[in-house]
């Protein structure tokens, strides 16, 4: 059995204290308000707490107004049917149905639904139907609070750290294997596992709605650089493309290969390229111009060697590969290049 890493168990065990807490908060902040049924509030903040803070505001405003919403509903339809049980049946297909229907606009419609038949049903042989919906609302409202202050004050989990981190290591990662295509394309063309980025490929996936977590919940509570983060995001992702382009040239031509006369400036090439992933990942201020100098070394050299017909020696294809694979690594490096002088990128205090 696999050990958990102990980031991983350090933040569920403080999830753990995290909920207890709301949920101690909840029910004595409900009795102290003299709100009725304080167990709502607590069974909320167990519902709304994430292990991270983008999760639990994102819970917490879709609780919350779902059940605002589903209140509003109840109350039109306690004002507008009475309690018998034939009006009750179609008040909860109404109610219910209703809300289900406009799930196609907004998914806080399903908890809605949940509201509209908890407040319409248990209601039914209060004497003032109104005032207990409210109460309802005031004990998710309560619960709804106490988790969200207790996931952004205490242990705070955010996302955006979070991807900060992943990021590094996939920059790192992305360093790595873009030097391994390259030493297989010096080792006189050798083939590269096809499946060589595919785990690579799976985690940034999940880095764009990571993003989208930050900038719609965190940075209006944290003081986030979502224009960084955006870059970082987006030109990984650049990156990844532009290396199973060279992945592919790499593997699509079969026979033996030659060794590469300009190996030294692509080598030089390939270590410049991988500092400045490195320093992206970091989201480091990178001094760009030894990447600059290797750009115009791989330029320079190869026009040379083609007008001193080098490339004659290729056959049609190996040719399409050689030139295609040189041509790539020395785009990527200018990509890097412009990323690297972009604001998001400049020195900060």
């Amino acid at each position: 059995m696999t050990a958990l890493p102990e980031s991983m168990t350090r933040d569920h065990v403080r999830h753990g204290i995290k909920v207890g807490l709301a949920g101690v908060m909840a029910y004595v902040l409900s009795d102290l308000a003299g709100i009725p049924y304080a167990y709502w509030a607590v069974i909320t903040t167990v519902i709304v707490m994430q292990v991270h803070v983008a999760d639990s505001i994102r819970m917490s405003v879709y609780r919350f107004t779902g059940t605002a919403l589903g209140a509003a509903m109840g109350i039109v339809m306690i004002l507008v049917l009475p309690p018998e049980p034939a009006y009750t049946l179609v008040g909860i297909f109404v109610g219910t149905g209703l809300c289900a229907y406009l799930t196609r606009y907004n998914e806080r419609f399903r908890m809605a639904a949940i509201t509209v038949a908890i407040v319409f049903l248990t209601s039914l042989h209060e004497d003032n139907r109104i005032w207990f919906t409210l109460s309802r609302v005031a004990e998710i409202g309560m619960g709804v609070s106490c988790a969200f202050l207790v996931s952004v004050l205490v242990w705070p989990n955010r996302t955006g750290e979070n991807l900060r981190a992943r990021l590094r290591a996939q920059y790192d990662e992305a360093a790595e294997l873009y030097a391994r295509l390259v030493g297989h394309f010096l080792s006189r063309q050798e083939k590269a596992d096809p499946d060589l980025l595919f785990d690579l490929n799976g985690e940034i996936r999940q880095n764009v709605d990571m993003f989208h977590k930050v900038y719609a919940m965190e940075r209006r509570l944290f003081r986030e650089d979502v224009a960084l983060l955006s870059l970082q995001v987006t030109t990984l992702r650049s990156v990844l493309e532009r290396m199973h382009a060279l992945l592919n040239l790499l593997n699509d031509v079969e026979g033996e290969g030659f060794d590469i006369i300009m190996a030294p400036e692509l080598n030089a090439l390939c270590s410049a390229t991988a500092e400045a992933l490195r320093a992206l990942g970091r989201g480091e201020p990178h001094d760009s111009h030894a990447l600059a100098g290797a750009v115009v070394a791989a330029d320079e050299r190869f026009h040379e060697l083609r007008h001193q017909g080098v490339t004659d020696r290729f056959e049609a294809r190996r040719l399409f590969q050689v030139l295609g694979f040189i041509n790539a690594a020395q785009l990527l490096g200018e990509y890097l290049l412009d990323v690297l002088n972009k604001p998001e990128m400049a020195k900060r205090d």
